[in-house]
């Protein structure tokens, strides 16, 4: 059985400048930093507003990433548009075997929603899309879900399809990945990006950063609730 290599260690959140201040997101399992991810300005935080980063430039989706078929962890196929048409579509990329960032964020999201109104919940989609085909199949993905959708109102789902194109996917969203690297231990090592992108009637203009406390995620998406096109 693969593992993911033993010497995880996380990474600085770096700062770069491509026409304004941008970030370049966390990696999982890394041994470096790789390179930064497609960036978009972050605003001025503001006193009442969302604890998140919010984003000067919306996050879009594109019609060749809506239309996108993927595998879903429950059976069947389904797409980006059809998950949005929950309300709230919370879209984070990762694998299974990830020692550190990944389980924290989905039980973190979990825990968040519980604390929420059931409506709150049924609007809310998380979206998990894997960044390791090859080892997260659909039934993987369905069970290491359920060890965080446990009690919410809306199951958590699974995404998986080619590394092709999951990566042209993910590149369309800003989101940094680099394929699966086999250590010289057998273990296996994915870098990819850490945040968590905030879907509202299509666009995102909030993320997520992976040391995003479970009472930060509650507030936002609350916030964000009240934006959804009813």
């Amino acid at each position: 059985m693969f593992t993911t290599q033993s010497r995880f260690r996380r990474l600085p959140l770096t700062v770069i400048v491509i026409a304004a201040l941008a970030f370049a997101a966390t990696a999982c399992a890394a041994k470096t930093s790789g390179p930064p991810s497609s960036v978009t300005a972050v605003s001025p935080r503001q006193s009442g507003a969302f604890r998140g980063e919010q984003l000067s430039t919306p996050v879009t989706i594109n019609a060749a990433t809506q239309s996108a078929v993927f595998q879903e962890s429950s059976g069947g196929t389904t797409s980006l548009s059809q998950l949005q048409s929950a309300g709230l579509m919370l879209v984070y990329f990762g694998y299974t075997s990830c020692p550190d960032i990944c389980p924290t964020t989905m039980a973190d999201l979990g825990q968040a929603l519980r604390k929420l109104p059931a409506k709150i919940q049924h609007e809310t989609q998380v979206v998990f899309v894997t960044s390791d085909p090859a080892r997260d199949t659909a039934p993987v993905m369905q069970a290491w879900l359920e060890h965080f959708d446990d009690g919410v109102a809306r199951p958590f789902v699974g995404l998986t399809a080619t590394l092709t194109q999951i990566d042209t996917v993910a590149s369309s969203l800003g989101i940094p990945l680099q394929p699966p690297v086999t250590e010289p231990d057998g273990s296996i090592s994915v870098e990819h990006g850490a945040q968590t992108l905030a879907f509202v009637n299509d666009k995102a203009d909030l993320m997520w950063l992976a040391d995003t406390s479970v009472s930060d995620y509650a507030h936002d998406i609350t916030k964000l609730s009240t934006k959804l096109t009813k």
